[in-house]
């Protein structure tokens, strides 16, 4: 199957110019109308803390800019990420290497597209979605939702899925978090991931034991917002931090 899902803009010297100091950034994208939920608030203040940039991109977005949510499909929601992501490298002065995602269910589905047209370092996927090439241009509220949950239920390959193709050839470190009581995305769909990051240069996962997808009690939110911060402090070995020494150094 071709993994030709619609063209997107390169990734220019300009946006990925040198610049120094180095400064670490992170892209949190929650999922589809997810954007309220206190748990980004309580993420993002967390990373601040630690002396990351941040952008968070909510799907569908703000009503207010004027496009019909009942028309927009996964390509415009990827190229409006690619853009997101660019903005970020370019205003905030981060090497492309320095970039880590957090993403939510739609949002982690889109953000394993992006790993594919974009550097990424770290990658952090909760309960991630999963949908069918073959519904790419689609509006995603016409989505069939019967014949999603019916491809949820199955593991699938990436041969024959785009995100999951992007998953295999990711080569940085990756936190894949499950929720055991998921109907949205179930234990298949997940399973998909996992399997897939067969290339990563590490791959951690949790299951957040007696969640739902929505993380709806305050017990699995911390659980999760935990597990979270506590794998971005490993994995980046104090990356936020050690930019901050080396501006202070070379000031």
């Amino acid at each position: 199957m071709s993994k030709d899902l619609g063209s997107l803009p390169p990734l220019t010297p300009e946006v990925l110019r040198h610049r120094l100091p180095q400064k670490p950034a992170v892209l949190v994208v929650p999922g589809w109308d997810d954007h309220k939920h206190e748990q980004y608030d309580r993420i993002g203040a967390a990373l601040r803390e630690q002396g990351w940039f941040i952008l968070r991109v909510d799907f569908p977005g703000d009503p207010s800019r004027g496009v019909s949510r009942e028309k927009m499909n996964r390509d415009q929601h990827l190229k409006e990420l690619v853009a997101a992501y660019d903005s970020l490298v370019e205003q905030r002065a981060v090497e492309g290497r320095a970039v880590a995602f957090i993403g939510f269910s739609y949002g982690g589905y889109l953000g394993a597209l992006l790993s594919a047209q974009r550097p990424l370092q770290w990658m952090a996927l909760r309960s991630p979605a999963l949908y069918r090439d073959e519904d790419w241009f689609v509006p995603k509220e016409e989505l069939d939702k019967d014949e999603l949950d019916r491809y949820r239920r199955s593991v699938r390959s990436p041969e024959e899925n785009a995100a999951l193709a992007a998953c295999k050839a990711f080569p940085g470190d990756v936190l894949l978090i499950e929720s055991e009581d998921d109907d949205t995305v179930p234990h298949p769909a997940v399973k998909s991931y996992k399997e897939s990051f067969t290339n990563a240069r590490s791959l951690d996962y949790r299951l957040l034991e007696g969640a739902d997808h929505e993380l709806s009690s305050k017990q699995a939110q911390s659980r999760f917002i935990d597990d979270l911060l506590r794998w971005m402090n490993e994995v980046t070995g104090g990356a936020a931090a050690a930019v901050s020494d080396n501006a202070r150094g070379a000031a």
